[in-house]
């Protein structure tokens, strides 16, 4: 469901190599799909404008102080979606697809 944070497998570009990693899913359920669309969160400092900075982290679910990475947005099946970490606040959602909407 839209703004639910999941621990996922994020792979590198080889396929090969992975890390499992926090991702928030910014697509809707609108219809039964195989796939979720995601942003990545990382610990790591902004990069630019279209970070977001996720406010509520704790009460998200995460472990540090997170951004939404919505230039890397990606599609992931399902079944990859490992364990589920919360939801973001109701802002933080609105943040993080405002910024989606923009890059589109």
């Amino acid at each position: 469901m839209q703004g639910d944070i999941w621990l996922t497998k994020v792979y590198f570009q080889n396929f090969e190599m992975f890390k499992v990693r926090p991702v928030v899913i910014v697509g809707h359920d609108l219809t039964i799909d195989i796939d979720v669309i995601i942003s990545p969160i990382t610990s790591a400092a902004p990069r630019s404008e279209f970070d977001v900075v996720i406010e509520f982290w704790k009460e998200s679910g995460l472990l540090y102080p997170s951004v939404a990475r919505t230039t890397k947005l990606a599609s992931i099946p399902r079944k990859e979606l490992m364990r589920k970490l919360g939801k973001l606040n109701e802002q933080d959602l609105k943040n993080v697809i405002s910024q989606c909407r923009k890059l589109f």
